[in-house]
């Protein structure tokens, strides 16, 4: 007996020790920055930033998710079988995954979330455009038959647009839905727990969740900061410990305290408002002259941050079978030979009846923040010089992403995080209604359209070539340059942040 006990105590002792030391490895709270209050978007139907849709990441989960790796493994799917042909998924949820409200998560609420992504024709309404039918036999059953093979579903089905909703929160609370706490319930790692608007929004960590154990952060503090220089002021007083924004005239000084670097699937372009924009902007010739009188070369020196200039839309890293990387294969938008480009560009504007900038117009060219600012004001600076336009003004506008969405500027900043390694992904952004630009082009649509039902790569790639040539004659927007992403994080003292194509999971974080 008195072995047993003695046995039993050091047992406990034991368990003890363990439990203490699991503990200290938590992080009780942390606090980052989530950009603007006009980017922190929750409604999965609807977010399309790079805040946004880190945070939803945090808050919901789908089929998939991403591990401590940054892999793309299960998530509230326990399995998944594949059709020989590839062309049928049949995916069982896992018997412990529940609503924050207790409610079990059901194949129905996927479903639902799936047609109110489709119903909504926001930014993502096409994300699932492989997928022909979807069914829930059903509680706990989902079967996707796909319209052609797609290796990358899973990219898809981890991507935040294709999380399940609730049904009857989003029928309750409708355009509020999810602009508040207690108007949204949350299947993921985390919880809102307060969302004082323009300032913060707290997240805590969900006991129910059927993963708990992995979550090593108890409470996200998420700052809403839409200046980088206030960004980098509280990242470097250590009031947060990221920053998604960098001051970019400073970020070499930043080297090795912070500064990170991760490689591209992005670019940075400005796009024109084709839909109600200024009347001048429907001239292709307009549009052509503009696209040959930027000096790239300088807009990379100015912001000194690892960028390379951009000759297509797609940017550079997407490789093919043996190795090829597509942009390699692709004409450029336009000659290395920057003085014979000013020439042609002068040219055109005065075919389209404004030679040396004559009655050119009044335009707006809105941007987020100031970095954005300094590269939109060299670019207007190029037309100026070469064409004689002064009459484009640049703006930072506070409330951008809506601004832009709504329509509301004849030019505007744009760049587009890759949110899975597919070309499909980059080239999808300018089909018709996936774009602030309002551009529609059916040959267009009917090029990218039997790029992605292609098996045969030599012969998607040949889709989507002519994809970049069609862009490249219609120039609905401008190929600036190809940035490298840039951020802040405390790697000093942290360790296990996870990064995926512009979006940050911070639930695994640990101290150094």
């Amino acid at each position: 007996m008195r072995k047993m006990m003695m046995a039993l105590s050091a047992a406990l002792a034991s368990a003890m020790l363990l439990a203490g030391s699991a503990m200290a490895d938590n992080l009780s709270s942390i606090s980052v920055c989530a950009g603007s209050e006009d980017a922190l978007i929750l409604n999965a139907a609807h977010v399309d930033t790079l805040e946004g849709l880190s945070a939803c990441r945090h808050i919901f989960e789908g089929l998939y998710k991403l591990d401590q790796e940054g892999n793309i493994v299960l998530g509230q799917a326990a399995s998944v079988e594949t059709s020989e042909d590839g062309l049928t998924w049949t995916f069982t949820l896992r018997d412990d995954i529940t609503w924050s409200d207790g409610e079990k998560v059901k194949a129905q609420d996927f479903i639902y979330s799936w047609d109110y992504l489709i119903s909504e024709s926001d930014s993502y309404s096409s994300l699932m455009n492989m997928v022909s039918e979807y069914t829930a036999p059903d509680e706990q059953t989902l079967v996707l038959k796909l319209a052609f093979p797609c290796a990358y579903l899973p990219s898809i089905l981890c991507f935040p647009s294709t999380y399940p909703v609730r049904q009857d929160l989003v029928e309750e609370y409708g355009e509020s839905y999810a602009t508040d706490p207690d108007k949204s319930v949350y299947n993921g790692a985390y919880i809102v727990t307060d969302w004082t608007h323009q300032a913060s929004l707290t997240m805590q960590k969900r006991a129910e969740y059927y993963d708990a154990d992995s979550i090593t952060v108890d409470e996200i503090q998420w700052q809403l900061m839409s200046d980088n220089n206030t960004k980098q002021a509280a990242f470097q007083s250590g009031e947060i410990i990221f920053s998604d924004g960098v001051v970019e005239e400073t970020a070499a000084s930043l080297e090795g305290m912070g500064l990170q670097y991760e490689s591209g699937y992005n670019n940075y372009t400005c796009l024109f408002n084709l839909a109600n924009g200024n009347e001048v902007l429907q001239d292709v010739n307009v549009r052509k002259a503009l696209l040959l009188a930027v000096n790239r070369e300088r807009l990379v020196t100015l912001r000194n941050m690892n960028d390379t200039v951009a000759y297509t839309y797609t940017p550079a890293g997407l490789t093919g079978s043996d190795g090829t990387d597509f942009i390699s294969t692709v004409s450029p938008w336009y000659s290395e030979d920057y003085e014979a480009n000013c020439e042609e560009a002068k040219k055109l504007l005065a075919e389209a009846g404004y030679e040396n900038g004559e009655g050119f117009p009044a335009l707006r060219y809105i941007v987020g923040n100031n970095d954005r600012k300094a590269i939109a004001e060299a670019v207007t600076g190029d037309w100026n010089h070469v064409l004689g336009i002064d009459t484009i003004t640049v703006e930072t506008v506070e409330n951008f992403f809506t601004a832009r969405q709504t329509g509301d500027f004849d030019i505007a900043y744009f760049g587009w995080y890759m949110d899975y390694p597919d070309i499909s992904n980059m080239l999808g952004t300018m089909v018709t209604g996936a774009n602030d630009a309002g551009y529609s082009s059916e040959a267009y649509d009917e090029a990218y359209n039997s790029a992605i039902a292609e098996e045969d790569e030599a012969a998607q790639w040949e889709s989507y070539r002519k994809c970049e040539e069609i862009l490249a004659e219609d120039v609905p927007v401008i190929p600036f340059f190809l940035p490298q992403t840039t951020f802040l994080f405390d790697d000093a003292s942290y360790d296990g942040m996870v990064y995926y194509c512009g979006n940050n999971f911070f639930g695994y974080l640990t101290a150094k």
